[in-house]
């Protein structure tokens, strides 16, 4: 009775280290794939603040050239307002098409410098805004 008992508590010893050594195993395998997933998760968060900042600098980009060349185009304008004068005996309703045609190209203009540099900030803005609450 007692070699029964003896190999009973034997056996039981074995099987209860068996499986720790399984559970521990387990345990081990699961934490390195929860690091693996965390670690993956931060990549994926990184990829899409790169592609949030792409897309911005891309915006930001288009209207500081569409603002330099349109600020030229404006400048060039206010040129032909202030010295382009035509010639003498040029009919009045000539005069009035040139005049106004040169003001609303002014105006035009004027808009599309306004509308870049508000783009420009609007991009900046809402990039900052991605990047710290959404991303």
């Amino acid at each position: 009775m007692m070699e029964a008992l003896g190999s009973a508590a034997i056996g039981a010893m074995t099987l209860f280290g068996y499986n720790r050594k399984n559970f521990m195993y387990d345990r081990k395998m699961r934490q390195e794939q929860e690091f693996t997933i965390a670690e993956m998760r931060l990549k994926q968060a990184d990829l899409w603040r790169e592609d949030v900042r792409d897309i911005t600098e891309l915006t930001e980009r288009k209207m500081d050239t569409y603002l330099i060349v349109n600020a030229l185009q404006l400048g060039f304008t206010i040129t032909l307002m202030i010295e382009g004068r035509l010639e003498q005996g040029t009919p009045q309703w000539l005069l009035w098409l040139y005049l106004l045609s040169l003001s609303g190209a002014f105006m035009f203009l004027l808009l599309s410098v306004w509308l870049a540099m508000h783009a420009s900030v609007v991009a900046q803005g809402s990039s900052v805004r991605m990047l710290t609450q959404l991303v």
